[in-house]
């Protein structure tokens, strides 16, 4: 049960079977080979915060960023939130934009305010970043979306009534 789905529960299963004791060897294990699937598993990466293992799990959504789906909100954003909280500034960067981008694909202006509130994330933490490694900067991602999705008026309109617009 364990291997097929990591998560609190399913290990302290194990660890009743094999023994406390064991604890650190399985998650050594259980981390080295999430870090290997090149198939991205959200509950893999909330597994890894779970554990302790916040560094794990920095590199791995970093490593599997083009694979978070934003659509898959109710588990990236607590795991952005995370992320936020550890000053895992590039982790939760690439989660937030996964979520802004997911909330303007779909087009539906109802939930704007929720991309609102994304991008207002990312401008705050922008400024915490100093190396962007392969990423594009915050200005470059905002001229990205306005480009792409320069016919949504009312997102962008929204974005210009938050108090104190960083680089709108």
């Amino acid at each position: 049960m364990y291997e097929a789905y990591h998560n609190e529960e399913s290990l302290q299963a194990l660890l009743t079977v094999i023994g406390e004791d064991q604890r650190n060897l399985v998650v050594e294990q259980t981390a080295t080979a999430i870090l290997c699937d090149p198939q991205f598993s959200s509950s893999d990466a909330r597994f890894l915060t779970c554990v302790g293992r916040t560094a794990d799990a920095e590199t791995y959504l970093l490593t599997h960023d083009d694979q978070l789906d934003g659509d898959d909100y109710t588990s990236l954003l607590p795991m952005a939130e995370y992320m936020k909280q550890e000053a895992r500034w590039l982790a939760a960067t690439v989660i937030y934009r996964a979520l802004t981008e997911s909330i303007l694909r779909r087009a539906v202006s109802k939930y704007y305010h929720h991309g609102v509130r994304y991008l207002r994330n990312l401008d705050v933490i922008a400024a915490k970043i100093s190396d962007w490694h392969a990423y594009p900067d915050h200005t470059e991602y905002v001229d990205h979306l306005r480009h792409d999705h320069r016919r949504k008026s009312s997102f962008w309109a929204a974005i210009s009534r938050i108090a104190n617009p960083i680089i709108y």
